[in-house]
Formats: C-alpha cells, sequence, structure tokens
C-alpha cells in the first residue's frame, strides 16, 4: 500500500491523499481517501486494501441492509414452502423490514451498523408513537437477517455488539374472553355474516386467518368436528372437535347466516377490528379481539373442567405453554370455582363439603355442573333450530331471552 498526494507545477503537495493498493490478482487500484490528514487517509487505506486482498472481506463491505432483508424473507419462503413454516410468517418478516428500510434506507451498508445506529432506530420508531412490543418485533427481523448475513459471509460482526441489551417490549398478554351474555350482545350488533364468523371462532378456536379460509365442507354434517385451516405451524391445520352444548349451537349459527360463496364459508371483511370495536361499543361491553374470540373457547373449556392438554390441540398448540400462560389462564373466580370442586373431591375442602355439593355425592357440585363457566348456559345451550329459524336477529324475542 502506497499513499501520495498531487503535487502542483512548483512540487507543493496539495488536495486529498490518494492510495495505491493491490487486489487478490495483483491489479493494483489507485483511489481518493477524500481525506486531508495522513493517518486517516491511512486508515481507509488500509481497509480498501483488506478488502481487495479478501473476497469475503469486500463481499461484507458491499452488503446493503436491502440484501439481507431480501435474502431472509426468500430464506423464510422456501422454508413455508417446505412445510416448515407459513404465508403468515413470511408476511410477518416482509412487513416489519418495510419499517427497517424506509428508516435506515435500502442501501445502507450493513458494516456501517452499530450499536448507536439501532438505538437511534428504537428512538425514531417511538418518536412516531409505536409501542415497544411493536419495535421489538422489527428488532427480531433485524436480528434474523443478521444472523443469516453473518452465515452467508454477508455482515461480519457481532450481532449481540449491535443490539440493544434487555430490550423488553413490557407487553402483557390480553386477558380478555367473553361470556355467553356478552357474546350475545356482540352477535346481535354484526350483520348475519360477520356474527356467523364470531359464532364459528369461539365454537372452534378458529384463528383469523383460518376462518377466511374456511370451507363449508370442512364442518362435518352433525356439527361434531370442523376442519380448521390454520397455517401458522402444522400443528395449525387441525380437526376440531366440538362438544359443548353451546358451541354445537354456536356452529349451528353460523352454518345458517354464513354468506360465503363457491364454497367458500364467509365472504371478506375489511377492517374487521375497527368493526369489532364499534359493535361492541354498540352492545356496552368491552372491547374484543379475534384473538380474545379464540381465548374464550380455551376458557370455556378450561373452565368447565377440561385438561391442559386436550385444550392444547384443540387450540392448534404444539404443548400446554401457552394454553397456561394466556389462553387458559384463570382469573381469580375460576380459580376459585376450580379449587373448590377439587378439594371437594379430594375430601380435604376448606369448608363441609354439604355446602359445597348440597344435595350430592362427595365431590359432586350441581351448581358447577350447570355452569361451567361464568354466565351460565342461559343462552344457546336452550336454543332450538326451529328457534334459530324463527328471527336471528331478534335478541329481544322470547326463544332467546327466556
Amino acid at each position: 500500500m502506497r499513499l501520495f498526494r498531487r503535487r502542483d507545477a512548483k512540487g507543493r503537495a496539495h488536495g486529498s491523499w490518494i492510495a495505491q493498493f493491490f487486489d487478490v490478482d495483483g491489479r493494483r487500484h489507485e483511489r481518493s481517501t477524500h481525506a486531508h490528514d495522513r493517518q486517516a487517509a491511512e486508515a481507509i487505506a488500509r481497509e480498501w486494501e483488506r478488502a481487495a486482498a479478501d473476497p469475503a472481506v469486500a463481499a461484507a463491505q458491499a452488503a446493503t441492509l436491502i440484501d439481507a432483508l431480501e435474502a431472509l424473507v426468500a430464506q423464510r419462503y422456501e422454508s413455508s414452502v417446505a412445510g416448515k413454516g407459513s404465508a403468515d410468517t413470511v408476511d410477518f418478516y416482509r412487513r416489519k423490514a418495510g419499517h427497517l428500510v424506509r428508516i435506515l434506507g435500502a442501501d445502507y451498508r450493513l458494516a456501517k451498523l452499530t450499536a448507536a445506529e439501532v438505538d437511534r432506530y428504537v428512538s425514531l420508531r417511538r418518536g412516531e408513537d409505536v409501542t415497544d412490543h411493536t419495535i421489538l418485533k422489527e428488532l427480531t427481523t433485524l436480528r434474523a437477517a443478521l444472523r443469516l448475513a453473518k452465515r452467508h459471509g454477508r455482515w461480519l460482526g457481532q450481532v449481540a455488539d449491535v443490539m440493544p441489551v434487555s430490550f423488553g417490549s413490557g407487553y402483557v398478554p390480553r386477558t380478555r374472553w367473553v361470556s355467553l351474555a356478552e357474546l350475545r350482545s356482540l352477535l346481535a350488533e354484526l350483520p348475519p355474516d360477520r356474527a356467523a364468523r364470531v359464532a364459528f371462532m369461539v365454537a372452534t378456536s378458529a384463528e383469523w386467518g383460518a376462518t377466511m379460509r374456511a370451507l363449508r365442507a370442512d364442518v362435518s354434517a352433525d356439527l361434531a368436528q370442523v376442519l380448521v385451516r390454520g397455517t401458522k405451524r402444522p400443528s395449525r391445520w387441525r380437526q376440531v372437535p366440538v362438544v359443548l352444548s353451546e358451541g354445537r349451537n354456536l356452529l349451528a349459527f353460523a352454518m345458517q347466516h354464513a354468506e360465503g360463496t363457491d364454497g367458500r364459508l364467509f365472504t371478506p371483511w375489511v377492517n374487521h377490528g375497527r368493526d369489532l370495536k364499534a359493535a361492541c361499543v354498540r352492545a356496552g361491553i368491552a372491547a374484543v379481539s379475534p384473538n380474545d374470540l379464540r381465548r374464550t373457547t380455551a376458557m370455556w373449556h378450561r373452565a368447565g373442567g377440561a385438561p391442559l392438554e386436550l385444550i392444547a390441540p384443540l387450540m392448534g398448540h404444539v404443548d400446554t405453554t401457552m394454553v397456561q400462560r394466556v389462553y387458559g389462564k384463570l382469573d381469580p373466580a375460576l380459580l376459585a370455582q376450580r379449587l373448590t370442586a377439587a378439594l371437594a373431591c379430594s375430601g380435604f375442602a376448606a369448608q363441609p363439603l354439604e355446602s359445597v355439593a348440597p344435595g350430592g355425592p362427595p365431590g359432586h357440585s350441581a351448581e358447577i355442573e350447570k355452569a361451567p363457566f361464568p354466565g351460565g348456559n342461559e343462552a344457546f345451550s336452550g336454543y332450538r333450530r326451529s328457534e334459530l329459524n324463527q328471527r336471528p336477529w331478534d335478541y329481544d324475542s322470547p326463544a332467546l331471552t327466556d
């Protein structure tokens, strides 16, 4: 490597330092460092020389953010085609990558990425009133892209050196689910096809994407089995048994009022989150999301006494962790009810068994049997098909309020 400066007619050096160096094939290169300080120019020239002598270093120096993110999306797509991921996961990374490109720039060089730059990204996103939970998902995308780029030799840094330390989203899983009375009020505020979709979700634990793919042929004639076409992971594509009487009536309700065509069960529903919130306001109940409807299925079965290992496959989970932590976490009232029943069965009740299960054998509670979840069975379990056919949208009718 050689550094020099141009000279004028009088032999005086001027301008920036120029570097001469050779690549791995012995070719000579000459390039201005645009630096007037010799030490700065020397540092720049050594980086050039190193990159020229090592193709791997040169590739890493040239790699851009868009290169890394496109490679990540392509890899996730390939995995989904191979059955080891889903189209939803691919879409997740594509959407989160869009914010990284928007703020840092598509041509941003990975070699320039520092912890300070990532911290700046976090600050900018917070300035856009984005929650840390959302930012964490974007950082997860960046981390995955950097790891893949490092594996492919497109980045030479260390992920731990640039990612925030102990960045937590502060995310607390929602615990909202709906009682039977709330569900009745919500359905009354929705058009037929949309109410049918809500009923279907509660009856089957179907996620929103699965309802978009639902077919009439997926529901058995006796309403006892439903194919739920989930795609997030292989376990989400599942046969769901509908065993609760409330679930059977909700499913009958859905099949009668769904308006999909060409074999589809439902019509498209754009802005479903907004519409659900508005319907909840009209119904006078707390806001409900599609995932809250799915959680309702787990809670109804959990409150009714179904064990975690049976609820997990119903929800499409590979184990009981999510049911225990999120979907089937008992609130204090349900916990007290289940503890009372368990203590009664074991013979170690904190109060006489007579007061826990009046009129029944030891361990039996007529009240628990009557109401497997808060709100009781006063609504759907008492419906007859003929009553559903009469006035399906008038929830003040005697058939639906007796």
